[in-house]
């Protein structure tokens, strides 16, 4: 009884997935070669085809980020890349508090969230 229970369960998981990709019309079958429209993928980004993503849109770096890629580029130990890292962002977090009181952002959360934001981008 204890193999039988998860050999039925194994069995309708790969039903389910099997139904699933069976429903679903990927863009190289015959199905997506109607004249009528062409296949759409959900998560591409209509493009007209000059210019590459990267360089029509620029990368939002946090400062988080920067200082990750700061202390990488300096080819320290493991230790030291830490401590490195830590101080950086607290002095990045330090930096978007002072920009949050400037802006007299004042609610604990709302100061938190404003923080956050800031450290990520």
């Amino acid at each position: 009884m204890r193999i039988i229970t998860p050999v039925i369960y194994a069995v309708l998981f790969g039903t389910a997935i099997y139904a699933a990709i069976a429903q679903t019309s990927l863009p190289f079958t015959s199905a997506a070669t109607d004249d009528s429209k062409p296949a759409v993928l959900a998560y591409a980004e209509p493009s007209d085809g000059t210019s590459s993503p990267a360089v029509s849109k620029p990368l939002r770096l946090g400062k988080r980020e920067m200082c990750r890629q700061t202390v990488s580029a300096k080819k320290l130990g493991r230790r030291e890349a830490r401590d490195q890292l830590q101080l950086c962002v607290a002095q990045a977090r330090v930096e978007c508090l002072q920009q949050a009181i400037e802006q007299k952002v004042r609610a604990g959360t709302q100061r938190r969230v404003f923080v956050k934001g800031c450290l990520a981008g």
